[in-house]
């Protein structure tokens, strides 16, 4: 599989952070926890991109898993 296929495969079965905030706010939750981050964990990407991508439509809290975490 070449790169370019890995990359689309993996972006077709995966919802963006605005598109995650805006599912939230349809259904209506309190809280949107965002997982399974593409890229994972990569320390050049902080937690606001996420968050504030998904504020876009959410206006609920937001929580940036991480390994490990409970909630």
């Amino acid at each position: 599989m070449r790169l370019s296929d890995l990359k689309r495969s993996i972006l077709s079965h995966h919802t963006s952070a605005e598109d995650a905030g805006r599912v939230a706010q349809a259904a209506g939750v309190k809280t949107l926890v965002l997982s399974h981050l593409i890229p994972a964990e990569d320390p050049a990407v902080p937690e606001s991109v996420w968050i504030d991508a998904a504020r876009l439509h959410f206006g609920g809290s937001i929580v940036v898993g991480r390994d490990l975490m409970e909630i």
